[in-house]
């Protein structure tokens, strides 16, 4: 963070400076970039503690120890303020706002090209694409993790240092006007949106509130920004209403500006050509397709040739928990266990009907979070989807819906005893960690408050032994063919 010191960070959020004479404000950052941790425990020497408050704890309480970690500097709210000597702090009104403000400070100085991500479904993986495309001959960063909200995007934003070419930011929402909060913050020269479908409907209400709010994004560009959608012919109708500047559309089997050819997925490589150029990406499922194409348009538009983009494309590696096949134990593993809506649970369970498998397909699905009213039927829509799509054997479902995933599967056909429902992510994990044999494909997905991710450390613990178990349940429902009762008072 080289472009910030104490000076700007007082201007920026209309602080008071404490603990350091007037004029020595220059001296007393460090030459290193300055980092910003909202946790005091991750505190290091010469880190700036930003003093953030939830709803069962004060930031500012912690800040006496993020100053014995070796803080050089806090921000906090409320005059809870008091640098040791040597040290400096800010004292501001809130927390949460003066790092949005010294964000917005930040996007106004940035003199590279922000490229803002947004969607229902993609966005982590459109995002790390499209960096590690432009990374192959410029120079520049994307969001870390999962962030993209309030605070997420703010943070992201800080990181962006004055000699990048470019930041790849990613923005998300669950309610309305969200989008247009974080675009104004970050000043997006290129918008992208990947998909439009029902997410978060607990805050949208429905799916055509959904597309509004991503078209918040859109409404943010000037008249030289750049809208690149994918491959959804609702949302390229809408986003023509309100966005006049320059689009390009990209997709399989629509009327777009990049439409591949010859796609192929085989064996964790998704492959397409375009224009005469064959392109790879190491990813499991068709789906990714969008996310890839995105990539092309960005990268072929930042002056990259197609051999280039090949080049970056080939070295993305999906992050843990979204979309990795891996084999433990002899069983193969989806791991899309990071989060989960119904069209990413769409695209899994598509995943899981295509890979061949001389044993058993499994799908262990926890709750899909934050669909309100519409929860109920879209939890027993994927249930069906596991039978008419994954076409798997059985079905271990957890969470609040866990009966609703039930009821989908058995109206579609999957017989009761080939079902099973755990109460949570981590019952569930013991069963099929016990039950699963040799040959299965097992896909392990839900929403991220689920914790699905011990579901994975269950089966990665697994060896080539086939486990063998004793017990019979007189209520249990059993995985056919396998000596292991699923023991479940929950059974439905």
């Amino acid at each position: 963070m080289n472009w910030l010191n104490v000076e700007k960070l007082v201007t920026a959020t209309h602080g008071r400076l404490r603990g350091c004479s007037p004029g020595a404000e220059r001296v007393q950052t460090p030459t290193q970039p300055l980092r910003i941790v909202t946790h005091s425990r991750e505190v290091r020497p010469g880190d700036l503690f930003w003093a953030l408050s939830g709803q069962n704890y004060d930031g500012a309480d912690f800040t006496t120890e993020a100053y014995r970690r070796g803080a050089v500097g806090v921000v906090a709210a409320a005059g809870r303020v008091n640098p040791p000597s040597g040290r400096w702090g800010v004292d501001v009104d809130d927390a949460l706002i003066a790092l949005q403000q010294l964000a917005s400070y930040r996007g106004q100085h940035f003199a590279g090209d922000v490229i803002a991500v947004t969607g229902s479904v993609g966005k982590t993986s459109t995002r790390e694409m499209i960096h590690a495309v432009l990374s192959v001959k410029l120079h520049g960063c994307a969001s870390p993790c999962n962030f993209n909200n309030h605070l997420g995007l703010p943070l992201s934003l800080l990181q962006v240092a004055d000699d990048h070419d470019y930041a790849v930011l990613e923005l998300g929402a669950s309610a309305p006007g969200e989008i247009k909060q974080l675009a104004a913050l970050c000043r997006p020269k290129v918008g992208v949106i990947t998909s439009v479908g029902d997410a978060h409907l607990g805050g949208f209400r429905s799916r055509e509130l959904v597309l509004a709010s991503k078209l918040e994004l859109l409404e943010t560009l000037d008249a030289g920004g750049w809208a690149v959608l994918g491959g959804d012919p609702l949302l390229q109708t809408k986003a023509a209403a309100v966005f006049h500047g320059r689009t390009t559309c990209v997709g399989r089997h629509i009327d777009g500006d990049l439409c591949p050819v010859n796609v192929v997925q085989q064996d964790g490589l998704l492959s397409f050509e375009l224009d005469g150029t064959r392109f790879g990406v190491h990813v499991w499922g068709r789906h990714h397709l969008t996310s890839a194409l995105v990539a092309v348009a960005i990268g072929r538009d930042f002056g990259l040739t197609d051999a280039e983009i090949a080049d970056g494309l080939r070295r993305f590696e999906p992050l843990p928990g979204r979309c990795k096949v891996r084999e433990v134990g002899g069983i193969k593993v989806i791991d899309d266990s990071y989060n989960a809506s119904p069209l990413a649970m769409q695209a899994a369970l598509d995943l899981l009907g295509q890979l061949a498998t001389p044993s058993r397909r499994v799908a262990v699905l926890g709750d899909m979070c934050e669909l309100g009213t519409v929860s109920t039927d879209l939890h027993r829509r994927a249930g069906r989807n596991v039978v008419t799509r994954g076409t798997a054997d059985f079905l271990v479902a957890c969470g609040q819906h866990g009966r609703d995933y039930v009821a989908g599967a058995v109206a579609a056909g999957m017989p009761k005893d080939s079902c099973a429902v755990e109460t949570d992510a981590q019952s569930a994990a013991a069963a099929v960690a016990s039950a699963v044999r040799p040959g299965d494909v097992v896909l392990v997905k839900g929403s991220r408050s689920v914790g699905m991710e011990c579901i994975v450390a269950a089966l990665s613990q697994l060896t080539e032994n086939p486990v063998v178990s004793t017990a019979v349940s007189s209520s249990s429902a059993s995985m056919p063919g396998n000596t292991r009762s699923w023991e479940t008072p929950n059974k439905t």
